[in-house]
């Protein structure tokens, strides 16, 4: 690789040195091509991995990273993605813009996207619903949702306060909406901030735990509606 990265520049900087020699009337044109291939050099020079100095560590590092891509490999044959992921994740820490890593890294998160999958239903007149999800943190999660549900109120001429700690800190969550949070006991369900889930977008998992759901609202006990939420993921064990 270091070899062919070497030959290439070679190869550019004579390319560079046999346009200026060219007739004045190509001069435009060549200058042009020179700015081309020292822009191209100046890439491939910046997308190669910083390497150990020391010898005898370069050539641990180089075996490493030759054995770690042979075990991604076969991890991904056996369908074993998350330890492909693993490895990957690994090699991309050590080597950053190491394409081989990279590529494989974008292929296996590819692959996990929609390799686990429960349709649930969240109900209008509840409070924070579990799942039975326990989602993984870094993975993306998509959601589907089919469904209505109604708010309903039944107030006095003063209406109905929002308590403080039920107002979202994200001005896009409105009475209605259908929120989520992820949870592991009951004091994060309680202090976690709830984020909303739309139909046919995704969101990635900031951490690893179960997955609620409810509609946002002050008193949901006299709603009336479910949703049904198709959540498609790579869930934890």
């Amino acid at each position: 690789m270091f070899r062919s990265f070497l030959c290439t520049v070679v190869f550019l900087l004579v390319s560079v040195e046999f346009a200026s020699a060219q007739s004045p009337a190509s001069a435009a044109a060549a200058r042009r091509r020179q700015q081309q291939m020292q822009q191209k050099a100046k890439e491939m020079a910046e997308n190669q991995p910083q390497l150990p100095s020391d010898p005898q560590l370069l050539t641990l590092h180089k075996e490493f990273i030759a054995k770690a891509e042979r075990l991604a490999v076969e991890y991904e044959r056996k369908k074993q993605l998350d330890k492909a992921r693993e490895v990957y994740e690994a090699m991309v820490r050590l080597v950053p813009k190491y394409g081989a890593a990279e590529d494989g890294l974008s292929r296996v998160l590819g692959s996990q996207r929609y390799s686990d999958r429960k349709l649930v239903n969240v109900e209008a007149n509840k409070l924070w619903q579990d799942t039975g999800v326990v989602l993984q943190q870094g993975m993306p999660v998509h959601a589907e949702i089919k469904g209505t549900w109604k708010v309903v109120y039944e107030t006095g001429p003063k209406g109905i306060e929002i308590p403080n700690e039920m107002r979202p800190r994200d001005n896009r969550i409105k009475l209605g909406t259908l929120i989520g949070v992820i949870a592991s006991n009951q004091a994060e369900l309680t202090e976690a901030n709830p984020f909303i889930l739309e139909t046919g977008k995704d969101f990635t998992a900031r951490k690893t735990g179960r997955l609620f759901l409810r509609m946002f609202d002050v008193d949901p006990s006299d709603n009336e509606g479910k949703l049904y939420v198709l959540i498609q993921s790579t869930f934890a064990n």
